[in-house]
């Protein structure tokens, strides 16, 4: 239909100049992506005016007026602060920006007058800047400029090429240059060697590895080898019943409408060679090393004077490694596992302060345990340090020489930062604000506004929680907006015992029904290492009948 336009474009769909429109729209994605570069060189040259405005400063306060050396702010942190508050982004992408920001202008002129001119995408320079990032001074400005010709010359050839391909080509170059600018490199990429476990969604976690190349051929080699003796193991033990022969079309997947596959089979094997497998019958293997894991249950108290409302609605369980979990998911782990280390958490606001202990500069264990459930990161807007690495602070300094006065040691003055946050909120003229219930409210120089709500396993409980009340209020307020009349008579609101008799009706239903489908199958080596008989998990079950289903007195 001629004339028709793209909202976006603005171009029309057929031309009626004759030009194809796919020439016409790939020439406008063109011209989109090269803007783009533009307007990323014009954000980080801002980034950069920005640091060097810092430092500015920095320099103005020296003198006899200027503070302490330990009271000085670093002027890279005050940029990082204010990009933070300007652009909406984390803490680690804002160090990231106002770093590559100074290195563009202060290393890098060549790649970032390329990116200025658009025909060089930031994330390409970010690639050539760390490629380069050990060569000689002496010959960078050479190298950088070879590079960043070669590399725009292989685009107008129409060459594509892949992250590797931009390597290798790199350091092609800085070989004939500075051959020990490549070694230095590796020598820094190995001091990032580490294993890390961080806390993912949906019930899973993410675990990571850095190791040196031969280390990572022997891992990978070690985890398939496991995997292909299980295989061998299921295939063997799947027989025709009663005749002792192989199964002719053996099925090792209890769902036939599910594919296991081989990364499924691959994080088996990983936890087999970790953890161990239990010696199945009549194998003379040894016993696997019995697992205790570290787990937090965050739950009303259990006593109905206290809290008549506990009817177990809620609760929140939390492996203190790896994140949130369900309770079957908890109770699946026990069932192989030697016991666990439970830690019982109320989530009343203030439950761990202590009139004493207030009086203190420390807080005591068990108050500085609650922060950092209830903060779960640095508390400073866009920061990501995990609460267990950070510093307990008082939001109002405490005053030590009148500690009466002001600034308790109390949950609604504390918060966690990590140690570079702790001194910026000390020693800068930022305003930081709490409220009770974790809500913080951050306030820049020059009036920007921020906030932060914690991320803890204690924060989240608290906002289900009150999300649950809200909710519930409203639906009463539409079915009832006065609980003690409905049209002239008496409707009285529903007690403690009649909620509780409906949930465990509805509890006893669904027992009797159809088995809950929604369990999350998790994985074959817990199925191989169940055991056949455990009392671990009546005990579980009983200790968390206790939390969630209290007496009736």
């Amino acid at each position: 239909m001629d004339g028709d336009e793209n909202p976006f474009t603005g171009s029309a769909s057929l031309g009626s100049s004759g030009v194809d429109p796919l020439t016409r729209l790939t020439t406008s994605v063109r011209a989109g992506w090269e803007a783009e570069n533009r307007a990323a060189a014009r954000r980080l040259s801002a980034c950069y005016d920005l640091l060097l405005e810092c430092l500015r400063r920095d320099d103005s306060g020296a003198g006899p007026e200027s503070p302490p050396g330990h009271a000085v702010v670093d002027p890279f942190d005050v940029a990082t602060g204010y990009v933070v508050a300007a652009m909406a982004v984390s803490t680690l992408r804002a160090e990231s920006m106002v770093s590559f920001a100074a290195d563009l202008h202060q290393r890098y002129p060549a790649v970032l007058a390329a990116l200025a001119s658009g025909r060089l995408d930031q994330r390409a320079a970010e690639l050539l800047a760390r490629q380069m990032a050990t060569v000689d001074p002496s010959v960078l400005p050479q190298v950088q400029q070879d590079v960043v010709d070669d590399y725009l010359a292989a685009i107008e050839a129409g060459e594509r090429l892949g992250a590797r391909a931009i390597r290798d080509a790199v350091d092609t170059i800085i070989a004939r240059h500075d051959a020990d600018g490549i070694r230095r490199r590796k020598e820094d990429a190995s001091r990032a060697r580490g294993v890390r476990i961080n806390k993912g969604a949906d019930g899973m976690s993410t675990v990571s590895a850095i190791l040196a190349t031969e280390e990572a051929a022997v891992l990978a080699e070690a985890i398939d080898q496991r995997a292909a003796e299980h295989a061998a193991a299921e295939a063997a033990a799947a027989t025709t019943e009663g005749t002792g022969q192989p199964d002719p079309d053996p099925d090792p997947d209890p769902d036939p409408d599910y594919y296991y596959s081989k990364a499924e089979r691959r994080a088996d094997a990983l936890l087999s060679l970790v953890c161990g497998d239990s010696p199945q019958p009549g194998s003379s293997d040894h016993p696997v090393s019995p697992l205790r894991p570290k787990v937090t249950v965050i739950a009303p108290g259990n006593t109905g004077a206290d809290n008549p409302g506990a009817d177990g609605d809620g609760v929140r369980v939390e492996f203190t490694r790896t994140g949130e979990a369900a309770l079957q998911a908890l109770l699946d782990m026990l069932n192989i596992s030697d016991g666990a280390s439970v830690e019982k958490v109320d989530p009343r606001i203030g439950a761990a302060d202590d009139a004493g202990r207030g009086l203190k500069y420390r807080p005591g264990a068990e108050l500085a345990r609650r922060i950092r459930l209830r903060d779960g990161t640095c508390r400073h807007p866009g920061c990501a340090v995990p609460a267990d690495d950070c510093d307990i602070d008082h939001v109002r300094p405490f005053d030590h020489a009148d500690p009466a006065r002001g600034g308790p040691t109390e949950e609604h003055n504390l918060m966690c930062l990590c140690r570079r946050h702790h001194r910026f909120k000390t020693f800068s003229d930022w305003i930081y604000n709490l409220e009770p219930e974790g809500g913080l409210t951050v306030v820049t120089p020059d009036g920007a506004t921020m906030t932060t709500r914690p991320s803890g396993p204690l924060g989240a409980y608290r906002r289900e929680q009150a999300r649950a009340e809200s909710q519930a209020w409203n639906r009463q307020q539409k079915r009832n907006p006065d609980p003690t009349t409905t049209g002239g008579e008496a409707r009285p609101e529903p007690t403690y015992w009649s909620r509780r008799a409906l949930r465990l009706n509805a509890e006893r239903a669904r027992a009797h029904g159809s088995a809950d489908t929604r369990f999350v199958d998790h994985g074959r080596w817990w199925r191989r290492n169940a055991p056949v008989v455990s009392t671990v998990e009546h005990e579980v079950r009983a200790l968390l009948d206790d939390l969630l289903s209290p007496p009736p007195f």
